[in-house]
């Protein structure tokens, strides 16, 4: 069979950008990829299985079992030649194919004697690589082989796609988030949100505006994108009302309105929000909040006593036109602020009595961000099922200050 030449031009042009934009190349190893080629060895029976993409004049492997993943040459590739050819490409001994007979790879010690190949393509067609299987043996392929190759090539095909998609999404979700801790004199404002996926429905924000410090944590049932597109949508509104909020509006109002715009949304997504605001006027320590399901904020004073923030609210979507109520309290010099979503929970030994050990963990902290680290290493340590999300707001005891 003659090679179909793309030569240099449109399609390894247009090849290019496809690749740049899946952008897993660069990513640590993917655990989903690899799932497929382990189980690619077992269900051909060969000792070589990799997903290999095409960039640019090299070839990369982010996935390969029984070979190195390390970037070759694409002009000394099997890959190269089979997205050549087009198609799925199946050689039961290479060193009779005069489609590969010359590569060094089928010459090596030990040598790659049988090659079998799916291509990987966008949504529009465009090739971006391939699934592969080898063996140092030639071999035969039957009809029923070549179709597990083309079933196992297109869940590569969708897990790269779909790695490429929660990467994007993940980026997209991290730049929402602040940016910056804040540190204003004695006070210190940070968080850490981890989803248990690549993106979740968890989230943190603050901001400072005249003095007035507006922060808030939300958790939206479910998991994933879809819990993620909800998440942005509560945040963008709220950050809406920020001026509002620091100008004095009452935050149980902004509640209300925030329900009734995001109601309809909600109820057809199946799904609610619980969500933590807080507004803390830094001159005076004045508190006000709003807490609408989430029963997971902790004011821990500086003689280590601590009373849970509740409102005793509904979340928001459970039952619409039920109502938020604000609530007032004083945080003074030495005391500390924890919200939490509940994943937090999952690294506790006892999540049905979690004020105490948070309460003491939050106290006990020489400096606010230690708190933020002791949880985040709880959280590599005990991998929970949820999206660990927490939120710190500090004031440093009287001549304390960043």
């Amino acid at each position: 069979m003659a090679l179909v030449s793309d030569g240099l031009g449109p399609v390894d042009e247009r090849r290019q950008r496809v690749v740049e934009s899946v952008g897993i190349l660069d990513q640590a190893h993917q655990e989903r990829l690899d799932r497929i080629t382990r189980m690619a060895t077992v269900a051909f029976g060969v000792p070589l299985a990799s997903i290999t993409m095409l960039d640019g004049e090299l070839v990369r492997f982010p996935s390969a079992i029984g070979m190195e993943a390390r970037p070759m040459a694409r002009r000394d590739t099997f890959c190269d030649r089979s997205v050549r050819i087009g198609g799925s490409v199946v050689s039961r001994d290479t060193l009779t194919d005069p489609r590969f007979r010359d590569l060094a790879l089928v010459h090596a010690d030990p040598p790659f004697r049988f090659y079998a190949a799916h291509p990987l393509c966008d949504p529009f067609g465009n090739v971006m690589g391939t699934f592969c299987v080898y063996d140092h043996e030639p071999r035969e392929f039957d009809e029923r082989d070549q179709r597990l190759l083309a079933e196992m090539g297109a869940w590569a095909e969708v897990e790269v796609l779909a790695l490429a998609e929660m990467s994007r999404a993940h980026d997209a979700q991290v730049s929402m988030l602040p940016s910056a801790p804040i540190d204003r004199g004695s006070w210190h404002v940070d968080g850490i949100c981890l989803p248990a996926l690549s993106v979740g429905g968890d989230y943190f924000d603050y901001a400072l505006e005249d003095e007035v410090l507006h922060f808030g944590l939300g958790d939206v049932m479910g998991k994933g994108t879809a819990a993620a597109l909800i998440g942005a949508g509560m945040r963008v509104a709220l950050r809406s009302a920020h001026l509002a909020v620091v100008h004095g509006a009452d935050l149980g109002l902004v509640l209300d309105r925030l329900e009734q715009g995001a109601a309809s949304d909600l109820d057809r997504a199946g799904s609610f929000v619980t969500l933590f605001e807080g507004v803390v006027d830094l001159t005076t320590g004045n508190l006000r909040y709003a807490d609408a399901g989430l029963g997971l904020a902790l004011l821990v004073r500086a003689d280590g006593s601590y009373e849970q923030l509740s409102g005793g609210d509904l979340p928001i979507g459970v039952m619409p036109g039920s109502g938020f109520h604000q609530h007032e309290r004083t945080v003074e010099d030495g005391d500390r602020v924890l919200v939490f979503s509940d994943g937090v929970l999952d690294l506790l030994d006892d999540p049905d009595d979690w004020m105490p050990p948070l309460a003491a963990l939050l106290h006990s902290a020489d400096d606010p961000r230690d708190v933020l680290g002791q949880i985040m290493m709880l959280a590599i340590d005990r991998t929970p099922v949820d999206d660990v999300t927490a939120l710190v707001v500090c004031r440093r005891p009287a001549g304390r200050s960043a």
